[in-house]
C-alpha cells in the first residue's frame, strides 16, 4: 500500500473563513476529501479581518515567524484552527493563518469599492514568502505543496530558482491549480524587484508579461504539475479565445496540465439533510420538492401555481456568466409559460434592467440583488430548472448542486458545464439536462423552450429528474484523481532521507 502523503494547500481563500467565489469553496472542501483518504493535509491562508471578526476557534501556533522581504523583514504571528466538518468526520485538517495587519487587516480580501488595493503585489509576495518560512517550522515536511490561483504563483518560482531557502525543498512536488485564468495577478514592472527573484527572470521566457509581471505566469512556468478545474477548461485555456494571452505558455506546458473536475460538498448541498429548505426530499420521495417549490413561490410573491415551471439563477450579473445572452432573450422568454427567480449582483446596468423587469412583470420574474446563502439553497431546491448560460465557466458548482437537487440544468457547452451535464434525449430517456452550443440569445431561448416541452411530459420529466439525482460528483472521486497526480509528480522527484 502506498504511504500516506503530506500535502500543504496554499490559498488566498478558504471557506468558511474567507471567500469571494468558487476558489474558497474548493479549498474548503478538497482538503477534507483528501484527509478522508488517509493523507495528512494542512492549509495556509492569510489572517484577514474577516477571520479576526468571524468568531472562529483559534489558537496561537507560532508568535515569532521571521519573514524576509526586500521592503523590510516582518515578524509574523501564526494562528491555527480546524477546517469545519473535518474533525467531526474523524480526519481533522489544520488551517494556519498568517497574521500581518499591515497587509491583511483590511475589510476586503483584494480591494475596496474603489478598486484593487495598490499594494497587492507586496501583500501576496509576503504571503508566498511567509508560507515557505512556515513550512520549515512544521514537524514533518510536506511531500506536496499545492498552490491555488495567482496569489500563490510565486511559490513554485521560489522553490525552483531559490533552492537554498531549504535543502528539503528539492524533494517537494509543486502543483499549481488555475481556477480562473482571467485573474492573473498582473502588476507593473517596478513590482518585480520586490519579489526577491533573480533579475534574469524578468524577461519574456520568465515572468515578464507584456512589459509587466504576472504572478500567475510564474506558477504556470515553474510548478511541477499544473491542474485546472475541468477537462474541457484545460483544453480551452490553451486556445487564443480563452487563454487570456497565456495560451502560449500553457501550450508549451500542455503535458504538465491536467483537468480535474471539481466536486460538490454533499455535506452542505444535499436535499436529504439541508436545514435551509422547506422540506427534505430524495430521488425516492420527491414530495418535499413540491413543498420547496411552494415555499419559493411564496418567497417571491408568485401565485401558488405548481404547473408553471420555475427557472432559477444564482450568479454574478456579468457577461462572463452569460447575462448578455439572458438580456438578449429575456423579453421573449417572458412570453413563455415560465417564471424566473434570480439571485445575484454585479454590473449595474444588468441590476437595473432586471429590477425594472421584475416591477413590470411581478408574476413572471423575481429578483434579489446581493447574496443570501439560505435563499441560494431554497432556489436550488424549489426551482424546476437552473440556468447557467456562461460564455466560459472553468468548472461551475451550481450545476452540480442542481443535479443533486433534481433541478435540471440548462447550460452552455463550455468548461465544466460541458463536462458535467449530459444532453437529455427524450427518445432514449438518457441525459441529465439541456445543453446549447452557440453563445447567443437565440440558442439560449431554444434550450429553455426544449426544457419546457419536456417539463410538460410528466413521465419524461420524472425520468430526467431521476437521472440527475443519481449523478455522483462527490469530492471523493476528484480527490482520488489529485492523489494519483501527486504520486506521478513525486515519482519524478528525488526523495532524500531528510525529507521523510
Amino acid at each position: 500500500m502506498d504511504e500516506p502523503l503530506r500535502i500543504l494547500f496554499v490559498s488566498a481563500e478558504v471557506a468558511p473563513f474567507a471567500k469571494t467565489g468558487g476558489l474558497g469553496d474548493v479549498v474548503g472542501a478538497l482538503p477534507k476529501a483528501l484527509a478522508a483518504l488517509g493523507h495528512d493535509v494542512r492549509v495556509v491562508m492569510p489572517f484577514y479581518q474577516t477571520v479576526r471578526e468571524g468568531n472562529f476557534a483559534l489558537t496561537e501556533a507560532f508568535s515569532d515567524l521571521h519573514v524576509p522581504l526586500i521592503v523590510g523583514d516582518r515578524t509574523t504571528r501564526v494562528w491555527r484552527s480546524l477546517l469545519p466538518g473535518s474533525e467531526e468526520a474523524g480526519h481533522p485538517v489544520p488551517v494556519y493563518f498568517l497574521e500581518q495587519d499591515d497587509f491583511f487587516g483590511r475589510p476586503g480580501l483584494y480591494g475596496a469599492q474603489e478598486g484593487d488595493y495598490p499594494d497587492n503585489a507586496i501583500r501576496f509576495t509576503f504571503f508566498c514568502r511567509a508560507v515557505l518560512t512556515l513550512t520549515a517550522r512544521f514537524e514533518a515536511f510536506p511531500h506536496v505543496v499545492h498552490c491555488h490561483d495567482w496569489q500563490t504563483g510565486l511559490i513554485p518560482a521560489y522553490l525552483r530558482v531559490l533552492p537554498w531557502l531549504d535543502a528539503r525543498l528539492s524533494s517537494v512536488a509543486t502543483v499549481y491549480t488555475v481556477h480562473n485564468l482571467a485573474y492573473q495577478g498582473v502588476f507593473p514592472a517596478w513590482a518585480f524587484p520586490l519579489t526577491g527573484l533573480p533579475p534574469q527572470l524578468f524577461q519574456p521566457d520568465g515572468i515578464e508579461f507584456f512589459g509587466s509581471m504576472s504572478f500567475m505566469k510564474a506558477g504556470l512556468l515553474y510548478a511541477d504539475g499544473l491542474t485546472t478545474v475541468s477537462p474541457s477548461y484545460a483544453e480551452e485555456i490553451c486556445t487564443p479565445d480563452l487563454g487570456f494571452r497565456l495560451d502560449g505558455v500553457l501550450r508549451a506546458r500542455r503535458t504538465a496540465l491536467t483537468g480535474i473536475l471539481n466536486g460538490a460538498d454533499y455535506t452542505v448541498w444535499s436535499p436529504e439533510q439541508d436545514p435551509a429548505i422547506a422540506a427534505p426530499y430524495s430521488a425516492a420521495d420527491l414530495s418535499g420538492k413540491v413543498a420547496c417549490k411552494k415555499a419559493l413561490l411564496q418567497t417571491f410573491n408568485f401565485p401558488q401555481d405548481l404547473d408553471t415551471p420555475v427557472v432559477g439563477m444564482i450568479s454574478r450579473l456579468v457577461d462572463q456568466k452569460g447575462f448578455d445572452l439572458v438580456a438578449a432573450a429575456l423579453d421573449r422568454l417572458l412570453t413563455l409559460n415560465v417564471r424566473f427567480v434570480i439571485l445575484g449582483s454585479g454590473y449595474a446596468p444588468y441590476e437595473e434592467y432586471l429590477t425594472r423587469l421584475s416591477t413590470t412583470y411581478p408574476e413572471k420574474i423575481g429578483v434579489r440583488l446581493g447574496f443570501d446563502d439560505a435563499l441560494a439553497h431554497q432556489i436550488e431546491a424549489g426551482a424546476d430548472c437552473f440556468l447557467m448560460p456562461s460564455r466560459y465557466e472553468p468548472c461551475g458548482l451550481n450545476q452540480l448542486y442542481s443535479l443533486r437537487y433534481g433541478t435540471i440544468p440548462i447550460v452552455r457547452a463550455t468548461g465544466g458545464l460541458r463536462d458535467s451535464v449530459e444532453p437529455f434525449d427524450p427518445v432514449t430517456g438518457q441525459g441529465t439536462g439541456f445543453v446549447f452550443q452557440e453563445a447567443s440569445g437565440e440558442a439560449l431561448l431554444t434550450a429553455v423552450t426544449e426544457a419546457l416541452a419536456v417539463f410538460a411530459d410528466r413521465a419524461a420529466w420524472w425520468q430526467l429528474v431521476q437521472n440527475a439525482m443519481r449523478q455522483d460528483f462527490s469530492w471523493e472521486r476528484s480527490a482520488a484523481r489529485y492523489v494519483e497526480r501527486y504520486r506521478q509528480l513525486l515519482a519524478a522527484k528525488p526523495r532524500p532521507s531528510s525529507a521523510s
